[in-house]
Formats: structure tokens, sequence, C-alpha cells
């Protein structure tokens, strides 16, 4: 109606530049009929007619029918959301275009690009007031105001990949919001308040240092990263593995000389030298198993480190970590042989204190002592008798 208006009605005139246009309505035309019909549509966009004068005052900006792109951001609402329709009569063009088309004037381009970003940022923002507050601290933060002209439009290449990577909210949103709005601090400190027009000045600053900001970030979560530290932590862990056997390797070359030692210096006749021999074995085997016992649980604590970090890539998103996991084979089968080779360790020092009391016992007499009583005690309860059935 309010294209209609314009094609149709003679002597238009802006009526003190304000947003109220009039025009004599032409004698072909009912005037009842046209003022009627005016009054009877939703919206505002009727105004004052007068039937002496033929005059139609109407409200073209209420249907979203401007003048020219500068017209239209005069109003704050289209500077913060696209209208479902619009026209710009200096443009000849209807927004959204005839169906088959999808070209733009180069102006609309720049508004709709615009619009869209203070869209993104808008979901962004930390509080939305009318203007959108970004919040770090109580001394950094940012205030953007939806203030911008049609001479503030301008060309944003770095839009579709800002879109692409801080529009999404299906992943890393908090650490996305937080990088965007680091970044727009950063950019206009120490102001608390700037206007979009600034913004859109300064925007490919602030999409570059975003950018550069979100790919370090996701650098610390890569695969590559979890992978290379993975190795990392298994140079340590296997390092430490050997430190559990090089900690007590001399006391365990201890243990060939305690075997001959004890075996040279026990000698018959001798019980009190030869008992003090077993006791020297006793507590030396005492003071390496003790050793054998503390390495062990340092192994323990090693595989327990080692069974959450496989957890923990086990857990990642997805398949990610399927390229990982292999890398914990290694490590895990060097576990298992310190174990092994701890239990062996702890076998020997038991075999050899065993032997050597056996050898004591032997070579003093009560050994033999021993088998007496035994014997002693099957003659006195004489032999076994089967029971009767």
């Amino acid at each position: 109606m309010a294209l209609w208006l314009f094609d149709n009605l003679s002597e238009l005139t802006r009526v003190a530049g304000g947003a109220l246009w009039e025009g004599k309505l032409p004698s072909g035309f009912d005037f009842d009929d046209v003022e009627s019909h005016l009054a009877g549509l939703s919206g505002a966009l009727a105004g004052t007619c007068r039937a002496d004068l033929r005059i139609i005052g109407f409200y073209p900006g209420s249907a979203h029918v401007y003048e020219d792109m500068e017209h239209m951001l005069q109003t704050a609402e289209n500077r913060r959301r696209i209208p479902e329709r619009f026209t710009l009569r200096d443009q000849r063009y209807s927004y959204p275009p005839i169906e088959g088309t999808s070209v733009h004037p180069t102006a609309v381009d720049k508004y709709l690009t615009t619009v869209r970003l203070w869209t993104v940022l808008h979901d962004l923002a930390d509080v939305r007031n009318g203007g959108l507050l970004f919040v770090a601290s109580h001394d950094a933060q940012l205030e953007i105001r939806a203030d911008f002209g049609a001479s503030d439009l301008r060309d944003l290449p770095d839009f579709s990949r800002f879109t692409a990577e801080f529009g999404n909210r299906e992943s890393h949103v908090d650490q996305k919001h937080s990088i965007v709005r680091s970044s727009l601090i950063e950019q206009f400190k120490p102001r608390r308040g700037v206007t979009m027009s600034e913004v859109l000045a300064a925007f490919h600053d602030i999409a570059t240092n975003a950018r550069q900001s979100l790919a370090m970030y996701m650098a610390e979560f890569s695969v590559a990263k979890v992978k290379s530290e993975v190795e990392r932590l298994n140079l340590e862990d296997t390092l430490s593995l050997n430190k559990t056997l090089a900690d007590i390797q001399n006391q365990l070359l201890a243990l060939p000389a305690a075997i001959l030692l004890a075996g040279a210096t026990i000698v018959g006749g001798q019980i009190l030298r030869n008992y003090a021999v077993m006791v020297g074995v006793a507590i030396f085997s005492i003071f390496i198993l003790t050793m054998v016992s503390n390495q062990r649980h340092s192994v323990d604590a090693i595989a327990s480190q080692i069974v959450r970090r496989k957890a923990k890539v086990a857990s990642m998103p997805g398949d990610s970590g399927t390229n990982v996991l292999p890398l914990f084979t290694a490590i895990e089968q060097r576990v298992k042989k310190q174990r092994l080779t701890l239990t062996f360790i702890s076998g020997v020092v038991w075999l050899v204190a065993v032997l050597t009391v056996l050898a004591v016992l032997d070579i003093n007499g009560h050994l033999e002592f021993l088998k007496g009583i035994a014997l002693t005690q099957s003659l006195l309860t004489g032999p076994e008798v089967p029971a009767i059935p």
C-alpha cells in the first residue's frame, strides 16, 4: 500500500523532513475508499487525511519503505535486526529479492553483513541491555552500542570465517566467548564504550586476533598435542621405572657376596659364630626385602598414573584417541617386566635366607637333633594301626 501511494499520489512532500509524507490523490480514485482502506490496515501506516484537499498522509517507515539506507538506519530496531521485508526507493530494491535472484545492491549487502555481525556478537555478549556488554573484570569491560549510519557500512571479508568459527555454538562455547570478549576489550582499551561503527572499522584486527587466539587454544587440545604429551609422560615413566632397579642395584650386587660370605664363614664346632652369620644374613635379607617392597610401591604408583592417563585418552570425543592408545602398550609391558623382576629378586632373597638357616642348623647339629626328636616321637607313639571297618 505504501508503494502504491508513492506511485499514485501527486505533489508528494515529506512533512518537515520527518516520517510523515503527504500527497494529493488523483481524481480518478475514490477518496473515501482509499482512506478507509488505509485506516483498516494494521500498523501505523495511515496518517492525517483531508478530503477537501484530497490530501493523503502516511508513514512509509511503518511499512519498512525507506527513501535510502540512511533513512532506514534512522530506525534503531533496523540496526539490530533485519526486517522481514523492506524497500529502498533510491535503489528501487525490495528485500527479500524476487524468487530466483540473490543479488543485492552493494549497500544492502554491507547492511545485511553488519546486522548479522551484531547478531553474532549479541549471542556472545555477557549482558544485553539495548547495547552489548562484555565483562572480563571490573576494570576490563566494554559496551557496544548499535549506532552506525550508511557511511559506516563497509565490506567485511573476515565475517564469513569469523561467523563459522565463533557463531558455532556446538563446541568450546565458553572458550570462544572468552576469546571474543578479550579481543574486543584489548582492541579498544582503555575505553569502556564504543559504537558499532567503530567495531566495523576495526573488525579486521578484531577477527584476526580472535582467530589466532582460537588457533592457539585449539592447538593445546589437538590430537597431535595429546600424542606428544603422552609420549613425553611415557618417557618420564620409563625412566622412573628404570630407576626403581637402579636405586637398589648396589645392594643387589651384595647378594652373591652374602651367599659366598655365609658359605665361607660357617664352620663346624663354632656354634655362636655360625648363628651370628645366620642373624647377619637374616638382617641383610630383611633390609633388601624392605627396599624391594618400596620399589614395588613406586612401580604400582606409576602404573596407576598410566591407567588414569589411558582412561583419559580413551574418553576423548569420537575416535580421536584411537591413534594414541597404542602408545601405552610398551610402557604397560615395561611395568609388567619390572614387577616380575622385583618378584624374582624377592624370591632369591628368601632362598638365600632359608638356605643359610638350614646350613647353620645342619652344621651345628641342630638339624640332626630335630630329626632325633621326630624319630623318638614316632617310636613312642608306635606304628599307626589301621582302623577296623
